[in-house]
């Protein structure tokens, strides 16, 4: 039987600003066993990153400075707000335990020594991921360095060269001294997988892995998280707005909307049998062959997708947050806040309708 691994309870996390809290996470509850993949799934703004960073502490960090462009309230940074301490901790409540470990309890130095070791981060944004001024070398064997002592240098470079000839980095020994700025996309995404096993931890969250990359590139790094989830015993979490990613990877998939999850079941049960409207749309907007073969018969295929657009984190509505867009709604929708009630051992879900 498959142990608990990682557990996220009742989180919830807030940006500050001079118009009051923008809530960004919304009293969240999901967990991953040992040698599972877990797929956050949902479109751009829901607040997936913010669920991942505010469980592993970055959350409150970011928060530290009101400099975040949020709608019109842009703080230029010569304007820059400084927030205390104790305000920007309380920006997070809620437990993130690992292995009944409470991360969001521990302090910002007990809580590194369980990031990149036990867990490790592959973060969104491949600019921002690797710093310009250090070799991919240096930047890879920092785990190594951290986290376990008495390594020598020769033996921190062999095993990162090791975990990046496994990553499929090409000419890896002779690029090894190379700062980030003479790779491309997909060989920086290459280098920070294999920066996020070469501590050997026991869970990887992998945030928007094949964003910002071509096709080709893509299918490449999806075989290499494919050979991560196979090959390694690690706890797997994928986060995308690309279904496409989750379907492939996913055991169990958790559809987020609006700072909340909706729904969250097996991943054939989500992607075939769909209960929440939102997930019945979401599945319903992506092209399929039978419009492919409509196209070629002159017939005008079309996609359904969902009217409407995501509400403004300043102005959630009441009551379920999908009901403006919502197909199904009624007058229990606006006044009361659906929550994530289990229908079987292995689904979930967040909605009157099905009540």
């Amino acid at each position: 039987m498959q142990e608990l691994l990682f557990e996220i309870k009742n989180l919830r996390a807030h940006v500050p600003s001079s118009k009051g809290n923008i809530v960004a996470v919304d009293d969240v509850s999901l967990s991953i066993k040992e040698n599972e993949c877990l797929g956050l799934l949902g479109e751009s703004g829901c607040g997936k990153t913010s669920l991942i960073k505010s469980a592993l502490g970055f959350f409150q960090v970011s928060n530290r400075y009101n400099d975040a462009k949020i709608q019109s309230d842009w703080i230029y940074p010569y304007q820059l707000e400084y927030i205390d301490k104790e305000t920007w901790k309380k920006t997070v409540s809620g437990r993130a335990m690992y292995r009944g470990i409470d991360l969001l309890e521990l302090s910002e130095t007990e809580r590194a020594r369980y990031l990149g070791r036990h867990i490790s981060y592959i973060p969104q944004g491949l600019q921002g991921a690797l710093t310009p001024v250090f070799s991919i070398g240096e930047q890879a064997s920092e785990p190594l360095e951290i986290h376990i002592t008495n390594m020598r240098q020769s033996e921190m470079r062999s095993q990162v060269l090791e975990y990046l000839d496994l990553v499929n980095l090409a000419d890896s020994r002779e690029r090894y001294v190379l700062d980030p700025g003479k790779f491309s996309g997909g060989e920086s995404q290459r280098i920070l997988i294999a920066m996020a096993l070469v501590a050997a931890p026991y869970l990887v969250i992998a945030d928007e892995p094949t964003s910002a990359l071509d096709v080709t590139i893509q299918a490449q790094i999806m075989n290499v998280l494919k050979m991560v989830k196979e090959e390694f015993n690690v706890g797997l979490m994928v986060v995308s707005h690309d279904a496409s990613v989750i379907a492939e990877l996913a055991d169990r998939v958790a559809i987020m909307y609006s700072g909340r999850l909706v729904e969250v079941g097996d991943v054939v049960q989500i992607f075939h049998d769909p209960r929440h409207p939102y997930t019945q749309g979401l599945m319903s907007s992506f092209p399929r062959i039978i419009m492919m073969q409509r196209l070629s018969s002159d017939a005008r295929p079309r996609l359904r997708g969902i009217p409407g657009s995501p509400p403004n984190p300043r102005e959630i509505p009441t009551g379920c947050s999908f009901h403006p867009r919502c197909p199904h709604a009624k007058s229990k929708c606006i006044d009361q806040r659906p929550e994530l009630k289990s229908t079987s051992p292995t689904h979930q879900i967040a909605c009157h309708y099905f009540e």
